[in-house]
């Protein structure tokens, strides 16, 4: 719906999905060290999705203002997943979405420009001061890490230890698995 007619379901997309991002789960909000990993955060759903959406003239003024006087989660965006456009463009379609099979080239590279301004460059003027100076893991995940055990697992750990600089809490052998399917899982979403 949204790559067909963005000018028309371009807001109530992104409020779907800024509705489902919202608030952590009450499992995760009593959790004693709380970690969790999105395909899409608020911060990456304001700053390069629905910005896109708004600066090709998807989202009006007024849908715009509304959309970011939202309030947000304390949640600290830290990872990025980097690719050529190619291949995310063939994950894409390997990944066998319906609603995802007609999305141009050209759009998976206005929102890697905006993800690159954001996290890479840092020259994305933001709207939270703490944002613009996180600390940033950027996985290139360019080559097939699915089919790679190794890949895998050296993914994990450049999670893990960034993860552990971030949130500096100590992982007991439940916690280290519960956090290691976590990666997994989210993994599997690239």
């Amino acid at each position: 719906m949204l790559y067909d007619k963005p000018s028309r379901w371009a807001y109530t997309f992104s409020s779907k999905i800024r509705s489902q991002l919202q608030c952590p789960s009450g499992k995760l909000q009593d959790a004693k060290n709380p970690i969790q990993f999105y395909e899409r955060s608020v911060y990456s759903d304001r700053y390069v999705f629905a910005s896109n959406l708004f600066g090709h003239g998807d989202l009006t003024e007024t849908e715009w203002n509304i959309y970011q006087d939202w309030r947000s989660f304390e949640a600290k965006p830290s990872g990025w997943t980097s690719l050529c456009l190619q291949r995310c463009m063939q994950r894409l379609l390997h990944r066998g979405r319906e609603e995802e099979q007609g999305i141009p080239l050209e759009y998976l590279e206005q929102l890697h420009f905006k993800h690159e301004s954001w996290l890479y460059n840092r020259n994305m003027r933001l709207d939270f001061n703490y944002l613009n100076d996180l600390p940033v893991l950027v996985l290139d995940i360019d080559t097939d890490f699915q089919s790679d055990r190794l890949k895998q697992e050296a993914i994990i750990h450049e999670v893990l230890h960034h993860s552990s600089r971030l949130f500096p809490v100590s992982l007991d052998s439940a916690n280290l698995d519960h956090f290691v399917l976590q990666v997994k899982e989210f993994l599997t979403t690239l």
